[in-house]
């Protein structure tokens, strides 16, 4: 089974970026899981009364699934990257999935009249003869009182369905549907607007032309004029208006559009897609998922080299500015221009990566907007920072302590230092990572020569911090090994490259940069992944490679056993390059015991899920906005 669909929200609510297919795989998902849930087939009439009502907008949020059954809908998930074929039109879907399901899946028809359900039933055993009917339920026409809407989930309950089919008109089923999902303990309830009608042959479907070129709403405008020109008039034009609005002057920050999920700015990260490292790979996967639960989420781009692919991606709305790109001030100038434009546009939080932006964090601030400032370890500490630079990354810890309202560190290590040193405890969140399951072969390993389990891999910035001088030192000492592939580079470290290539022996390979499957093949195939950064904190490449499900070979530090507990295979920290020399000439030896190994990391990785990270981020995110945060 494949992972949950990606969302990406149309004003405000999260539509999903599904076909027929993958809807009928994710609501078969949704139902094999011990809790009831919701899936919508949406058109602009219902994302657009979502944006206009912020209650029901909150409503659609609670969905499980929303399924972007109009065209319009397909051609904003487009223009936003998806590259959808068709839409997921609600009587189609329904049809398919009947197909799909046989027995023993349970289905279970709530809504219109008696004649409807009849005509309905003896289409869809027509479609599918092996169709489990477990009940079907024409509710009285009039007001439901809660003896009615205990009886109506009681009739479910006993039915036992694994799908309840909705069918009250738009926004009424969604509501029921939200309303009274809580009295059940399973099934997946769909809201399906007309499909019951359509389906049951009582009225036509519009021409196949008028679908594809999304006009399907002005047949039915003709088939009802009376009873719909208000409706199509309304919500259509909203929907235009709303789409250009946005376009021109960006979504409205604040909850207004979003309910009580707040808009969020990520300041100080090169940009998205990420293919450099560290931050913009935290940027990248928390902000797509945040985008995916229904917040608005900007990220500043650096231009000219992390110019913004489209002007929404993965969810996200990409703004780039320039900065001036030296070792020094690349970072502080971006972050500078991306605060004045953040001032104008007012979101509700600032989130900046890293602690030299600190200062910044008061700016913000001052202009009523919350600050989250993530500090990414003792960054002063770190060998390629000298003098001034070294100096500012210090005072900027104090200052991170003054001008924010949330604090992330990413370990234990870092919370108590500055709670010792500062009197204040920052929140200790880890990043996320990704279990890369599912092979990749794109043949990265044959570009390289390379065979499976027949390599060690070094995979990070090749800057002094990082250690991969005492990583190619301690590999000379090492007799007869298995070939080291190291993946990474740097702009500014013309030296220290210059240094390892001195180092380097004719079985070592400087790939330069690899990113998506080149870089997943490599780490997938590698006979471990070897670490020799000490930094005092959690390295996104580290919970990336737990998710790979290879042996880690690591050096001995507080910040890294935090994180690979018992699942790595420590070296040093007393003479470091011999130490890893004999671990190097143990690992081509043991080829077992590095797979046992790759298999306790990759046990160990279920504990850095993003989802998990996530909610901590919505807790966080709540209580900094609560009239009662400081």
């Amino acid at each position: 089974m494949s992972a949950a669909p990606r969302k990406i929200p149309i004003l405000g609510t999260p539509v999903a970026v599904v076909d027929y297919e993958s809807a009928i795989e994710e609501s078969c998902r949704l139902a094999g899981t011990a809790r009831p849930a919701a899936v919508a087939a949406s058109n602009t009439h219902i994302v657009s009364l979502a944006r206009h009502r912020p209650d029901f907008g909150e409503v659609m949020r609670r969905f499980d699934l929303v399924l972007p059954d109009g065209m319009p809908l397909r051609w904003s998930l487009n223009a936003q990257g998806a590259k959808l074929t068709d839409r997921v039109y609600g009587p189609y879907f329904m049809e398919k999935m009947i197909r799909a399901t046989p027995r023993p899946w349970r289905h279970f028809f709530f809504g219109g009249t008696e004649e409807t359900l009849r005509d309905l039933v003896t289409h869809l055993r027509e479609i599918q003869p092996d169709i489990e009917i477990a009940g079907t339920l024409s509710p009285p026409f009039r007001a439901w009182n809660e003896m009615d809407e205990a009886e109506f989930a009681r009739t479910i309950a006993e039915s036992k369905a694994d799908f309840v089919w909705v069918a009250l008109g738009g926004e009424r089923q969604e509501r029921w549907i939200v309303d009274n999902l809580g009295r059940h303990t399973r099934g997946v309830f769909f809201a399906v607007g007309d499909a019951f009608v359509l389906l049951a042959g009582q009225r036509s479907f519009a021409p196949a032309w008028m679908q594809r070129t999304g006009i399907t709403w002005a047949y039915r405008l003709w088939q009802e004029p009376r009873r719909l020109w208000r409706r199509y008039t309304q919500f259509n034009s909203l929907f235009l208006f709303y789409t250009v609005r946005d376009a021109l002057l960006g979504a409205p920050r604040g909850r207004s559009v979003s309910g009580k999920l707040p808009s969020i700015a990520f300041l100080g990260s090169r940009g998205v897609p990420a293919r450099y490292s560290g931050f913009e790979v935290v940027v990248e996967e928390l902000g797509k998922r945040l985008a995916a639960r229904g917040h608005e989420v900007t990220v500043y781009n650096r231009l000219p080299h992390f110019g913004p692919p489209q002007p929404i991606w993965e969810g996200m709305r990409i703004i780039g500015l320039p900065t001036i790109p030296t070792k020094s001030l690349d970072t502080i100038v971006h972050t500078t221009l991306s605060m004045i434009d953040a001032v104008w546009r007012r979101y509700d939080i600032i989130y900046l990566c890293g602690v030299g932006n600190a200062i910044l964090g008061r700016v913000a601030r001052a202009a009523g907007m919350k600050v989250v400032i993530n500090v990414d370890g003792a960054d002063f500490s770190r060998k390629k920072w000298r003098g001034f630079a070294r100096s500012w990354l210090q005072r900027s810890e104090k200052w991170a302590t003054k001008s924010a309202d949330v604090i992330i560190a990413d370990n234990a290590t870092i919370v108590d230092r500055y709670e010792r040193e500062y009197g204040m405890r920052p929140e200790h969140l880890s990043y996320g990572l990704t279990v890369r399951d599912e092979p990749v072969h794109c043949g990265e390993l044959a570009r390289w020569g390379l065979k499976p389990d027949g390599y060690f891999l070094y995979v990070s910035r090749l800057t002094p911090e990082n250690e991969a001088e005492l990583l190619l030192k301690a590999y000379r000492e090492t007799p007869d090994p298995l070939p080291l592939v190291l993946v990474g580079g740097d702009p500014y470290e013309h030296a220290y490259r210059r240094k390892l290539d001195a180092l380097a022996t004719d079985r070592v390979i400087f790939t330069a940069l690899r990113f998506a499957d080149a870089y997943i093949e490599l780490s997938q195939n590698a006979r471990a992944f070897i670490m020799p950064a000490t930094i005092e904190a959690t390295r996104l490449v580290l919970l990336d490679q737990l998710g790979m499900g290879r042996a880690i070979i690591y050096h001995d530090c507080p910040a890294t056993r935090e994180v690979l507990a018992d699942a790595g295979i420590p070296f040093g920290p007393k003479d470091p390059v011999r130490s890893l020399a004999a671990r190097l000439s143990w690992a081509k030896e043991h080829p077992e015991e590095c797979a046992e190994a790759g298999q306790r990391a990759r046990q160990r990785a279920e504990h850095f899920r993003w989802e998990k990270v996530l909610d901590r981020y919505d807790r966080i995110f709540r209580k900094i906005l609560s009239p009662t945060a400081s």
